[in-house]
């Protein structure tokens, strides 16, 4: 049986043919490399390739191949951090957003916990972003403290809140305060915490509105 001709010229070619693509793509970026190599047309471009390939020195190919790669490594690094920059400047915002109403929300300190304190700063801050009716970020912000309450049921007491939001007064927030005790948190009952939790949330969301670009109001339901 007749074995198959074995060119020993063969195993070498596609190792050469990757170096002409890289010089080619380091030396000459213009004109691109032709999508179908072995079109007549790219005859004369291949042509071109290999005589400038042969024609420089080992030094000469080793300064090009090394220059190339540091072109190449700060446009990537460029990228890298051009694609970075914008997450980690709204990280930035969002802590002195989020520190800014924690300022507003130390006037209770001493009847909530202080995490819950964080906790409402930091919800607030996002949801004031929203869009969302402030009926539902007042309940979204209380439901993230207390779970076990129903939305449905939260919503109610959350009612008066989110109008009074809307319209700028703050009679509801001060006969809320009033009307509860001034007592640690773990001795207020289910509904005052409810009420407390709501209270302090509707000023959590005013300081954050203050911040946040303005906007359309939404609407209390």
């Amino acid at each position: 049986m007749t074995q198959p001709s074995h060119n020993p010229n063969s195993a070498s070619e596609p190792a050469m043919a990757a170096e002409h693509d890289l010089l080619a793509a380091i030396l000459h970026p213009e004109p691109a490399y032709p999508w179908q190599p072995l079109a007549p047309e790219a005859e004369d471009y291949l042509a071109r390739l290999e005589t400038e390939f042969d024609a420089l020195a080992d030094d000469d190919l080793s300064t090009a191949i090394a220059a190339g790669w540091q072109t190449l490594a700060n446009q990537i690094t460029t990228q890298m951090n051009a694609t970075q920059a914008a997450p980690q400047t709204a990280v930035g915002l969002n802590r002195t957003a989020v520190t800014s109403v924690l300022d507003q929300l130390r006037q209770f300190q001493g009847r909530l916990p202080g995490e819950l304190l964080q906790n409402l700063a930091s919800s607030a801050t996002t949801l004031a972003r929203s869009g969302q009716p402030l009926i539902d970020q007042l309940v979204q912000c209380a439901g993230d403290i207390l779970p076990s309450w129903n939305t449905d049921d939260l919503a109610v007491l959350a009612r008066p809140l989110a109008y009074s939001l809307r319209d700028g007064r703050g009679e509801i927030v001060e006969l809320n305060l009033r009307a509860i005790p001034v007592a640690a948190w773990d001795s207020l009952s289910d509904l005052e915490r409810a009420r407390l939790t709501l209270t302090v949330a509707s000023v959590a969301l005013k300081a954050a509105k203050t911040d946040a670009s303005p906007g359309n109001a939404p609407a209390a339901d």
